[in-house]
Order: structure tokens, then sequence, then C-alpha cells
């Protein structure tokens, strides 16, 4: 799988490398677990103290990574999650009190070692409820990825969402079973194994993305129209202005980086929660909506435009809301509105820019 990830770093780069730190972590986990117990076995209280601080440091790290990498489609809400790292640095503060040995009551507040009665190996024994700290935060972290996940496909794509949810069931119960065993070495390599199935999942879901924009490709919005066209009530259709003019004067590369910055623009523009963006063919894109409000297509055409005006490029847009409720039109009615919608933005940008749309 390390070999596989160091593969795939120019394709998921991001994946790629929060799955390598991730083994990074666990790895080191293992040689710190095994030190531990030796510690214990040969009666070595301090060594074993700071390897058991080091493990309860590093656990809810493993979970915070797994985290970052369950949610990697959040690019506007990134700040949460970074702000999710905080309780860590908390983490860390508890964890180190225990290597204050000699302090009261500082050295029996989370956990502490003890010689038995043999003289020879050294017990480890759990203080105050301060000791259940790093637990405590695995299962927040749990929490936010059943809570992110489900609120991220809300009603499509419940393959991923049923992915880190069997992911969460399997910590979970690795979470409670240390608790129960007083065993820290048990949720690091459940961790690798969850987040190794997720990479794995994320690999075999990226042949579903069009390789160039990283959005999903045409088959892609076939089968999800096909699926889900019960929940669909939006939709943007998209189609980029001049990309002839570009390939044939300044070149395909330049065609293709101009696809790839409209295509960054859609996905940092839409709710990430219940919008999807779509490659259909070479220069057209369309967003769906699943189970959305007017207003959020309304915002998402509107930060569409803003982010175009910034940028050397442009497109022709048109979208159009389905409501439900109202039973107004069909799906295929509406994509035909779209795009008719579409069109005219396209015949407006020629004539504002007084350039022959034949030749571009």
């Amino acid at each position: 799988m390390i070999f596989l990830a160091f593969r795939n770093l120019n394709i998921r780069k991001k994946e790629s490398v929060y799955f390598l730190v991730f083994t990074t972590i666990v790895l080191f986990l293992s040689i710190v677990c095994a030190l531990e117990k030796y510690s214990q076995r040969a009666g070595l209280p301090i060594v074993g103290t700071i390897f058991t601080s080091i493990g309860y440091i590093l656990s809810p790290t493993l979970l915070y990574l797994f985290v970052l990498l369950a949610n990697m489609e959040f690019r506007r809400e990134r700040w949460f999650f970074w702000m999710l790292g905080i309780p860590l640095i908390v983490n860390t503060i508890v964890y180190i009190l225990p290597l204050f040995m000699n302090v009261e009551p500082l050295n029996h507040l989370v956990f502490y070692y003890k010689m038995n009665d043999d003289g020879v190996t050294a017990s480890f024994n759990r203080g105050t409820f301060l000791n259940f700290f790093s637990h405590a935060l695995c299962l927040f972290y749990l929490g936010v990825v059943v809570y992110v996940s489900t609120v991220r496909f809300n009603g499509r794509h419940r393959r991923d969402s049923i992915v880190l949810l069997i992911c969460v069931v399997f910590v979970l119960a690795t979470v409670v079973a240390e608790v129960v065993s007083k065993r820290n070495d048990l949720l690091n390599i459940v961790c690798e194994i969850c987040a190794t199935i997720n990479y794995i999942f994320i690999m075999t879901v990226n042949s579903s993305r069009d390789p160039l924009t990283n959005l999903y490709d045409r088959r892609t919005y076939l089968e999800d129209v096909s699926r889900y066209k019960g929940i669909i009530n939006g939709l943007i259709a998209i189609d980029m202005n001049e990309l002839k003019f570009v390939n044939d004067n300044y070149g395909h590369k330049t065609g293709d980086q101009a696809l790839s910055s409209l295509a960054k623009i859609f996905v940092n523009s839409i709710e990430p929660s219940n919008m999807c963006a779509y490659r259909v063919s070479g220069d057209e894109f369309v967003i769906l909506m699943f189970k959305g409000r007017i207003e959020q297509l309304d915002n998402a055409m509107s930060t569409i435009r803003q982010k175009m005006h910034e940028c050397e490029y442009s497109a022709a847009i048109g979208c159009c809301f389905i409501d439900k409720k109202a039973g107004d039109i069909s799906f295929e009615e509406a994509v035909r509105k779209a795009e008719e919608l579409m069109y005219q933005d396209k015949n407006k940008h020629y004539i504002d820019t007084g350039h022959a749309r034949r030749e571009r």
C-alpha cells in the first residue's frame, strides 16, 4: 500500500500524503507499544511513562488525520477542520503531566506506573478521569466523521458514506475495547486498516472522475441522474467561452489549464453538502443540486460569476430550479431550460466582446 501511495502522489496527492503520514505514525506507534510492554517487563516505570504518554498523544492524531482523509472535498470549510486540531494541543498537555513523576498531584492525575511486589516488573495504573481524555477525543473525531459524511452525501453517493460509517463502527468498538482491557495498542492497528480501506476506496472512486479536472465524469453524471433523479431539484449548465481560440493560439496545454482553472472555480463555489460538479464533455460542465434550496442555487451562480471576473477565462452559464412541491417541471425540461439560458449567455458574451463565435 505504501508503494501504491507513492505511485499515486501525482494523481491524488493530498490523499496519498495523508495516507503516508498516517501509516508512518502507525508504524511508530507500533514500536512505541512494543517498548512500553518491554518497560513493564523490565521494571522501568520512567521509560514506560514516556512511551505511554507518546501513545496517548499520537492515537487521537490518527483519528484527526482520518477526519481529514475522509473529508477532502470540504475546501471552503477547511478552517473548520484545522480548528479541530486544537483539542490535540490540549490532549498533548494532559498526557505530558504524567512525566512530572516527582510532582504531587500531577504524577497521579492521568496515569502512573509503580513497581510490583516482585520488585522486577512494573504495572500501569489509571489516575483520574483525565486518563480517558484521549479516548474521549477519539470518540469526538469519530462523531465528526459520522456527521460530515452524512451531511456531505445528503442522499446521494451513499457508497461513500457507508464505507466511512463502517470504518467508524470498527474504530468505535476498538476504543471501547481499549478502555475495558486497559490496552492502548489496538486502536492504531484498526485505524491503519480503516485508513487503508478508505484509501483504496478513494482510488477506486477516482476512476469515476475526469483525470484533467478531477470533477465527476459523464458516465457518473448519467448514473447519478438515473439513480437520484427524484431528489435532484436544481442544475447549472456551463460551457466555456472561446476554448477553440485558446487551443489554436496558445496550445492545447493552455486550454487544459483553462478547463482546470474553471473546474476549481466550480468546486469552490458550490455547496459540497448537496451539490456535485461534472465534466460532461470537452468544455461542457453540469452542476447538480440534491434536495437544495433556490437560494443555494442562486448563491452558487453568483459566486461562480464573481470568481470568473477575477479569472482570465470565462464561461456561459444557465440554471434552473425544480420546485418539487409545486409540481413544476421535469428534469429533462429543466435541462433544456438551463441550456437555453446558457446559450443566451454565450451569445451575449460574443456580442459584448465583438468576437466571431465560429472562430472561437
